[in-house]
């Protein structure tokens, strides 16, 4: 009983390393690979794909004990809608450096990844200036609206998939009640779990970057969020979620709720209707007009 609070607390302060396990070929993609340099020294890893006349480029964001390999099916819907693409690794994730002291990092460091890639683009790829949207899934969609409104940048979107946006520690609450269903000690266990999810919280400033995130939702004038949520998510409260953008986002805010969804599976349950509503959404914020016929073409999903 003494190793399970160790074991549940690094768990939730120190992200397992998810390695690639899927190659961009494996999808029938081609990538540039890139390395960028964060401002605490670490190297980032990504992939740039490039289609030829592309009209928008997205920043996939991953989810949190994942890597840039989880995205490639996302990759494969958006580039099949002529845009371009790039994911990245976060640090301690796939082909990135970690770290040296994770607990000097608590749930932010991820944001200076973010920066350093943005950054990139900016100067690799300036004919997409004023087009670059961001695309986050679950962890990496807290990462994408912390960052949107207090990066200094304007996005025209912001596209948020199996995000989480609610309180840490009620999260790690609910996920650690579900676990521990039929356990033995169940008080004892439901008494530690309470204080571990506290002390994660608490050592990761999960409160801190809660309170960023809302500052950042207020600050994105002009920006289009589109909200995707699985029906049958139970990684989190998706009411209170929503609740988060509906209360204080500062730009138009849609909400699609994927009938057969869930956490993370929505691109998966509804390949169609995930890249219609995408690239309407980009469509609408970068102002790109489209002939019907060439907008019929890029909504089918190969």
């Amino acid at each position: 009983m003494i190793r399970y609070p160790v074991t549940v607390f690094r768990r939730f302060v120190w992200p397992a390393a998810g390695a690639d396990f899927a190659t961009p070929e494996d999808h029938g993609l081609t990538a540039e690979p890139f390395t960028v340099t964060t401002t605490d020294g670490l190297r980032i890893h990504g992939w740039a794909f490039l289609p030829p006349d592309a009209w928008g480029m997205v920043v996939v964001c991953h989810a949190r004990n994942a890597s840039k390999s989880r995205t490639l099916a996302h990759t494969r819907l958006l580039v099949d809608q002529g845009l371009a693409v790039v994911t990245f690794d976060f640090r301690g994730c796939g082909e990135s450096a970690a770290p040296r002291h994770w607990w000097r990092d608590g749930l932010w460091g991820p944001l200076k990844d973010l920066d350093a890639v943005v950054r990139h683009i900016d100067l690799a790829h300036p004919a997409f200036a004023g087009r670059v949207a961001l695309l986050g899934c679950s962890f990496g969609g807290n990462m994408a609206i912390a960052h949107a409104g207090t990066a200094g940048r304007h996005y025209p979107a912001v596209v948020l998939d199996s995000v989480p946006l609610v309180r840490w520690v009620g999260m790690l609450d609910t996920l650690l009640r579900r676990e521990r269903r039929g356990a033995r000690f169940r008080r004892t266990r439901a008494v530690t779990d309470l204080v571990v999810a506290r002390a994660a919280a608490l050592w990761t400033r999960a409160g801190p970057l809660y309170r960023h995130a809302r500052r950042s939702v207020r600050a994105l004038h002009g920006t289009r969020v589109l909200q995707i949520v699985g029906a049958r998510d139970s990684m989190f409260d998706v009411e209170d979620s929503c609740r988060f953008l509906r209360s204080d986002c500062a730009g138009p805010v849609t909400v699609w709720r994927v009938p057969a969804g869930r956490h993370l599976t929505n691109h998966l349950a509804d390949p169609a209707g995930y890249a219609s509503r995408v690239v309407t959404c980009l469509r609408e914020a970068f102002g790109s007009a489209f002939s019907e016929e060439d907008l019929n073409d890029r909504n089918t999903v190969g």
